[in-house]
């Protein structure tokens, strides 16, 4: 009989300790959308209008494209099956 206690015991503490762990994950995926919340939401939306084929408008595409020695032009998915024509096979 003491055996069966023990077991019971053991289960216990073992849910115990994922329970913790849980809490500990939980707190930091609160924490750390809290504080890189916004920052993750700009970068999905100017992925998610680039693939729409609209421009970014944001400051970082613009420097990105001027860096790449391009004055005006922006490529996204919009102007892909324009380039892949006149260039590709």
């Amino acid at each position: 009989m003491k055996i069966v206690t023990l077991k019971k015991g053991l289960r216990g503490i073992a849910m115990t300790e994922y329970l913790i762990i849980l809490a500990v994950v939980a707190v930091a995926a609160i924490l750390i959308v809290g504080l890189f919340g916004q920052q993750i939401k700009n970068v999905f939306t100017e992925n998610t209008s680039a693939l729409a084929g609209s421009s970014m408008g944001s400051s970082a595409a613009s420097a990105t494209a001027s860096s790449a020695g391009k004055s005006d032009s922006q490529d996204n998915m919009g102007s892909f099956d324009k380039n892949a024509s006149t260039t590709g096979s």
